[in-house]
C-alpha cells in the first residue's frame, strides 16, 4: 500500500536561528525561575522587586516559550503566529521591565537629567528592533511559509 504523503519541506536555517532564539530565552527565564525559587529568602530581604515578581515571570516566559519552541521545530501551522505574537510581547516585557522596574545609575536625579530608560538603551532599542525585524522577515519568506505548511494558502490566494 503506497501513500501519498509529500515529504515535508526542509526546516530553513533562519528557522532553527529563532529555536536556538527561543531555547536560549526560554533556558534564561527557567535559570531565573529555579535561581529565585532557591534563593528566595536572600532576594525578599533585598528592597525592591518582589521575589514572586521575579519567579512569576519566568514561570510564565519558560511556559510561553516551550510550546512556541515545539511549534517552531516541528513546523506547526501555528507557530508562526504564535512567535509573532510573543515577539512583540517579550519586547514590550522587556522595555516595560527595564523603564519602572531596573535601577539606574541615575534614580534619584531631578530635572532635564532624570531618565527613564536605560543608559545603553540605543544600543538595547537597536537590538530589539533588529531582532523584531529578523523575526518577521524569517516568517514571511517563502521557503519558511512553506515550512509551517502556509504554501497552499498562498496559491490560493494568488489564483483568486
Amino acid at each position: 500500500m503506497q501513500t501519498n504523503l509529500s515529504p515535508s519541506p526542509p526546516r530553513p536555517r533562519r528557522v532553527t536561528l529563532l529555536c536556538l532564539g527561543v531555547l536560549i530565552i526560554v533556558s534564561l527565564n527557567l535559570t531565573r525561575l529555579i535561581l529565585t525559587i532557591k534563593n528566595w529568602d536572600f532576594l525578599a530581604g533585598w528592597s525592591g522587586v518582589s521575589p514572586l515578581y521575579i519567579a512569576l515571570t519566568g514561570l510564565v516566559w519558560t511556559l510561553a516559550g516551550l510550546p512556541l519552541l515545539w511549534g517552531l521545530w516541528r513546523g506547526l501551522g501555528w507557530a508562526p503566529r504564535l512567535m509573532k505574537a510573543v515577539a512583540l510581547t517579550y519586547a514590550l516585557y522587556y522595555w516595560l521591565d527595564h523603564i519602572f522596574l531596573v535601577d539606574h545609575p541615575l534614580n534619584g536625579a531631578t530635572g532635564s537629567v532624570q531618565y527613564l530608560l536605560p543608559i545603553n538603551w540605543p544600543f538595547a532599542a537597536g537590538v530589539t528592533a533588529i531582532l523584531l525585524g529578523f523575526t518577521y522577515w524569517t516568517l514571511n519568506r517563502p521557503a519558511a511559509r512553506s515550512f509551517f505548511g502556509e504554501a497552499e494558502d498562498i496559491k490560493d490566494n494568488i489564483e483568486e
